[in-house]
């Protein structure tokens, strides 16, 4: 592993509501300590390389209150989850389907599941169901525009990989993969559009130059519009 890359990982213990709850250490090349919450309800501290451990205490005691508000929001999303979902910009309550289906059918904000799916691996089976879904609405979007983009590519045609990311929405590789995030799939048809055009943008630069952004412009004018809609759901959605 190289310095550059180099990680550690540990774990130590906080009070939390008269409570001992797990804390994961991850002491890596960075300057600063963050703290985080992540998609399983886990406790996550990054903090530099060689940080005293008074000063990492002292760091977790201070954003205590913090941490029980956004343990508290990650419950609450918890049962809004187990109860109905975002697909499209739409949300789609859950009910057991009264007719013999394989799939999911959405109609008039309830999502019908199949009767075969039981309610306690009910997430599961949806997620699931939203990673075929994604895969075959990104993969259509990315058709459509290719040709758009393929004249003078540093890439050819991307090969499309859906992932849980936390921090992004998309990427591009120099390989020429396109990488995108399964939560799109929770986004407005044209919100999905604008990643996929950014993405497909960096098949010619990969970097945010002003050239980047002369090429996004052009083949998206309104892309300004849609990116403070995609901040503005960030803002809203962080806990």
């Amino acid at each position: 592993m190289s310095p550059a890359r180099q990680s550690l990982t540990h774990h130590t213990s906080i009070q939390l509501n008269g409570q001992d709850v797990n804390v994961t250490i991850r002491a890596m090349k960075r300057k600063s300590l963050r703290l985080a919450v992540t998609e399983k309800g886990e406790i996550e501290v990054k903090i530099p390389l060689r940080c005293p451990k008074k000063e990492l205490m002292a760091f977790l005691n201070s954003h205590t209150l913090w941490l029980q508000q956004r343990l508290e929001q990650f419950d609450v999303r918890q049962q809004i989850e187990r109860e109905q979902m975002l697909y499209l910009g739409e949300i789609f309550r859950f009910q057991q389907s009264a007719q013999k289906s394989k799939q999911p059918v959405l109609l008039a904000g309830i999502c019908y599941f199949p009767q075969s799916w039981d309610s306690s691996s009910l997430n599961a089976k949806v997620e699931l169901w939203q990673r075929q879904q994604a895969k075959d609405i990104f993969q259509q979007l990315i058709d459509r525009w290719w040709p758009h983009f393929s004249q003078g590519a540093l890439i050819s045609r991307p090969i499309l990989r859906v992932k849980k990311m936390r921090s992004r929405w998309g990427s591009l590789s120099s390989k020429g993969y396109i990488n995108l995030n399964l939560k799109l799939l929770e986004l407005k048809p044209e919100i999905i559009e604008m990643v996929v055009v950014h993405e497909l943008c960096h098949s010619h630069f990969f970097d945010h130059s002003a050239n980047f952004y002369r090429l996004m412009a052009e083949k998206l004018p309104h892309y300004k519009e849609l990116e403070a809609q995609l901040k503005q759901i960030e803002k809203d959605a962080a806990y």
